[in-house]
């Protein structure tokens, strides 16, 4: 138990708490006859000052001359201030060691025994032990036992202090002698009484309480004795009920001369607690106390009944820690009459001497000491069992609902009333482990109606639930009220949940450096709940890792990224890798020209293969990079915690450059997104209408429980720039007929988006907020127009639609175990600034493309083609401005949008090397020079100058150098 003097001690003699509650009082520290007021007057009459007490050395003090005059210390002012009454003194105590972080935590230099060692005599065999007890308790170890635990209890209980315990190994005898600071204990348990010629069969419990291995705590001796089945304390009840009945039998004779036998009665009541401390404090409270040797032992039917011979009531007060309340709810519903009494939550605000949350009886009674809390304590049990009988006043049997009891059998069963300050009906929630399922009045009826049944209840019990006006909704409304964590993230974890279990995807390190924990459902240390909707219908099981992902620095310093394909036991990992493909026609056409045969028989024997034969290493690199891509976007989007510093939405797009206005599609870009739907609330809006935005009510499906909002299928000409801000910040829903809200960011959905088209602009700003995602056309369409061989979808290559109805258990599980390491690799990075963006060079080319438009670039074809005469030369710009637009018959375009036409043509252009070189433009970035207007007229005009490349580098060597990404740093008008 922490002392005055530790937290006199921790806080700077008191003052540290006086000033937390004055803080007023600062100005009077170190000034003698400075004064501070304490309540509203008009002279301070309060003084603060430090004196030496004979007791706990220098501390401060405040003597209040407007109250009583008295001088209080620290601890005395902590009391009145926050409401504490004398017999309260211990809470307080531990109310200001868990404010001001002081602790009376185990020591493994000052806790522990002295250690002998010496060779084994030859009557010393080894796993033998022997051992010296001392003759009473010491009132240190007494103390140490609980805080009012007698000589008396101990000897009661059969317990013992030990002078010092052997243990013989190896032909060597460690002798352990207790110290102060470590005491050791030991229990004479009696398995067997002796009678007649049959010998007394017991064994020895051993028991270092200041251990700070908390597993090496308890030994037994001698080896073997200790029964598998044994209840600690039920040989002393037995006596007790002997002894009591002897008594009783002998003041019955006294008082019955008629000699009327003596009916043996039972004991008022027994408790079980959890544990040695804990039973030795229940008999200092005077209660005949039984307890198990594990928090896991399970009391058998027989033993119950053995108990309830000697008992007329059986209390249980389990710890409060998850372990506790779990194997509490299972003991009180499997014997519906055992009343529990649960001790309050508040006790785990406080710490032990081993820094956890106080959970038992003795760290309950360190507080709550007198006999008269205990028995307020016991008051208030209850047991399962919701029904009562008596007699009534004509002597006839009653039965009837006892209404605590029966929402106490409801709330071990599970059912609670949801706390949710924003809605005022009241919700119903059974909760099994951590999956909660939402009931409603006429579920609950059931759920007890069938207990009752299955139970083989008598018929009166069963009409008696039938007919119970208490489990009426207007009566339910009292059912315990809880209020739940559903969050299913961290920062730096991801939760996922299972019919079987719940898995914990995160950031891998030392305790997990596999990056997973597996809970079963309901185990102790899970605190995150799901609706039974949320939970993903399929079981899981942890499969060996899929790929694995490197990380390096190449010459110039740069990240560069690799990953090692293990096995594509995933479906999903197949169709990714294929849809990262960018070059498989030059992987598995190409290269084998009209050998179609060759071509299948490769195909056939690399479905899935991401650095295929044939290709360039840069090909192998660019394809690697964009399944890298995906993986990290997919476990980025699982992810359900949102940081404003990656507050991206993914951008799918096609990888293949078509004509002005081609649609590509049917490449899986939305299969990508319907995938995540399986794991994520999501809200789909069709992206085809250009003024979807121009609906005040588009998102009128979304709530803070949606996980992911797709814009599907957008349309070239559809803003991507409106939807920026609900990326980074909060999100503001209008639904029709009904009052806007705000969803706030950390709540509000991921954003995702797939087109057909690219983006007229890469431009800083969506840079920022994107993750782009380039598709192959791996799957497409073979039609009239184009020169595909056939046509492929994903079934194709799986010889299934995945998904559906015919998929197996093991096929969802491989892809769950993908899933889940993507979301692990997207966390292993996620602090590291690795944002891996694709292959962005098509993307480009498509850009500039569509910029240019068909017209533009056949006229610009012509108009600077290596014949024409206008390359490395200075053009007026007004002239090729008249030309093209004689040329394209357009009146209407600026010279700002013919700017921008003719850059995408020069980027794009593999005979140009550049347009307007730096070299030859002012300081304003143009070329100007003097033209002769007319004969008798020179004017200053801005010049084009295109200039082209060498003629000895080859058409193929200038298609095949990468293009920029995004806008580049050039920002001359010309």
């Amino acid at each position: 138990m922490i002392t005055v003097q530790q937290i006199l001690s921790a806080t700077n003699g008191g003052l540290d708490i006086i000033l937390s509650l004055y803080p007023q009082a600062q100005k009077c520290v170190g000034q003698k006859n400075k004064h501070f007021a304490i309540r509203n007057e008009k002279t301070p009459s309060a003084c603060l000052r430090q004196y030496q007490s004979k007791k706990y050395g220098e501390i401060w003090q405040v003597t209040d001359f407007g109250g009583d005059g008295r001088g209080e210390n620290a601890i005395d002012i902590y009391m009145r201030e926050k409401g504490f009454d004398r017999s309260r003194f211990n809470e307080a105590i531990l109310a200001l060691a868990a404010e001001y972080d002081v602790r009376d935590e185990l020591n493994r230099s000052l806790n522990r025994p002295e250690i002998r060692q010496r060779e084994a005599r030859a009557d010393e065999r080894d796993g033998t032990r022997s051992f010296e007890l001392k003759d009473k308790f010491t009132d240190a170890e007494l103390k140490a036992l609980g805080p009012k635990v007698t000589q008396a209890d101990v000897d009661a209980l059969h317990w013992h202090s030990v002078k010092w315990i052997t243990n013989v190994k190896d032909r060597k005898v460690t002798v352990k002698h207790s110290t102060d600071n470590y005491p050791i204990f030991m229990r004479e348990c009696v398995v067997k009484e002796a009678y007649g010629s049959e010998q007394e069969t017991k064994f020895y419990k051993v028991y270092e309480p200041f251990n700070c291995d908390k597993g090496f705590r308890f030994s037994y001796t001698p080896a073997g004795a200790k029964p598998r089945y044994y209840i600690n304390g039920l040989f002393e009840l037995k006596k007790a009920y002997r002894d009591f009945n002897a008594q009783q039998e002998k003041e019955w004779q006294a008082a019955h001369e008629d000699g009327k036998p003596y009916k043996e009665q039972k004991l008022p009541e027994a408790v079980i607690c959890s544990g040695e401390r804990d039973s030795l404090c229940c008999h200092s409270m005077g209660y005949h106390p039984l307890w198990f040797n594990s928090e896991t032992y399970q009391l058998s039917a027989d033993e119950y009944k053995e108990i309830m011979k000697y008992v007329e009531v059986l209390y249980n007060i389990p710890d409060i820690d998850e372990t506790g309340k779990r194997k509490g709810r299972e003991l009180a519903l499997r014997f519906i009459d055992i009343h529990t009494a649960w001790l309050p939550d508040k006790l785990q605000t406080y710490k032990d001497n081993r820094g956890k949350p106080r959970k038992d009886l003795r760290d309950w009674l360190e507080i709550h000491s007198e006999r008269k809390d205990f028995r307020n304590l016991l008051k208030v049990a209850m047991p399962a069992k919701f029904w009562v009988q008596y007699a009534n006043k004509d002597g006839k049997p009653k039965t009837e609902v006892d209404t605590a009891c029966l929402y106490n059998f409801l709330q071990l069963n599970g059912f609670y009333a949801l706390h949710d300050e924003n809605s005022a009906v009241t919700q119903f929630i059974r909760i099994e482990g951590n999956i909660v399922k939402k009931v409603n009045v006429k579920d609950i009826r059931e759920f007890i109606r069938r207990w009752v049944v299955d139970r083989f209840e008598d018929r009166n019990i069963l009409n008696l639930v039938l007919n119970t006006t208490k489990l009426s909704p207007a009566a339910l409304e009292s059912l315990q009220e809880i209020d739940l964590n559903f969050t299913t993230y961290t920062p730096n974890s991801q939760y996922f949940f299972f019919p079987n279990k719940t898995v914990e995807v995160c950031l891998p390190c030392e305790t997990h450096p596999e990056g997973f924990k597996e809970y079963d459902p309901g185990a102790d240390g899970l605190h995150n709940y799901v609706w039974e909707e949320d939970v993903i219908g399929h079981r899981f099981k942890r499969l060996p890792d899929m790929f694995s992902i490197s990380i390096s620095k190449n010459d110039e310093g740069e990240t560069v990224l690799d990953i090692d394909i293990k096995n594509v036991n995933s479906h999903f990992f197949g169709y990714l890798i294929n849809t990262s493909r960018l070059y498989w026609r030059a992987e598995t056409e190409t290269r084998f020209g009209e050998d179609r045969t060759a071509a299948a028989a490769y195909l056939e024997a690399n479905p899935f293969r991401i650095d295929g034969e044939g290709l360039r290493s840069y090909e192998i690199i660019e394809q690697k990079q964009n399944l890298i891509n995906k993986i990290f976007t997919f476990g980025y989007m699982l992810h359900r915690y949102k940081d404003f510093v990656r507050a991206w939405a993914p951008l799918a797009m096609d990888n293949k450059i078509g004509e002005e206005d081609e649609c590509n599609g049917r490449s899986g870009k939305s299969f990508f997104f319907k995938v995540l739907s399986f794991m994520m609330k999501t809200v789909k809006l069709s992206g085809r209408n250009p003024k979807l935005m121009d609906n005040p009510h588009v998102f009128d499906q979304v709530s803070q429980f949606t996980d992911l909002l797709l814009v599907d299928d957008c349309d070239r000409y559809l803003n991507l720039g409106l939807f920026y801000d609900n990326i980074t910040s909060d999100m503001t829903v209008n639904p029709k007929n009904n009052r806007s809200f705000t969803i706030g960011f950390d709540e509000s959905p991921k954003l995702a988006f797939t087109t057909n088209y690219v983006p007229s602009d890469f431009d800083p700003s969506s840079e920022a907020r994107s993750l782009y995602m380039v598709f192959s056309d791996w799957y497409h369409q073979r039609t009239e127009d184009n020169d595909y061989h056939e046509t492929r979808t994903i079934r194709d290559d799986f010889g299934k639609t995945l998904y559906a109805f015919d998929y197996t258990d093991d096929e969802w599980n491989a892809d769950l175990n993908f899933w889940l390491q993507c979301c692990r690799f997207y966390l292993s990075v996620k602090d590291s600034g690795i944002k891996p963006q694709p292959p962005m060079s098509n993307m480009e080319r498509r850009r500039l493309k569509a910029n240019m438009g068909a017209n533009f670039e056949d006229w610009a074809n012509g108009y600077f083609s290596r014949e024409s005469g206008h390359l490395d030369d200075y053009v007026p710009r007004d002239e090729v401005f008249n030309d093209y637009q004689r040329y394209s018959n357009v009146s209407r375009i600026t010279m700002q949008s013919f700017t921008k036409k003719l850059k995408a043509f020069c980027k794009l252009c593999p005979w140009v090397d550049c347009l307007n070189p730096p070299e030859l433009c002012n300081s304003g970035g143009r070329i100007q020079r003097a033209v002769q207007v007319t004969p008798e007229l020179r004017k200053t005009k801005d010049m084009l100058f295109v200039r082209s490349m060498p003629l000895n580098e080859t058409t193929e060597q200038a298609t095949e150098q990468q293009l920029p990404f995004g806008d580049s740093d050039d920002e001359r008008p010309f």
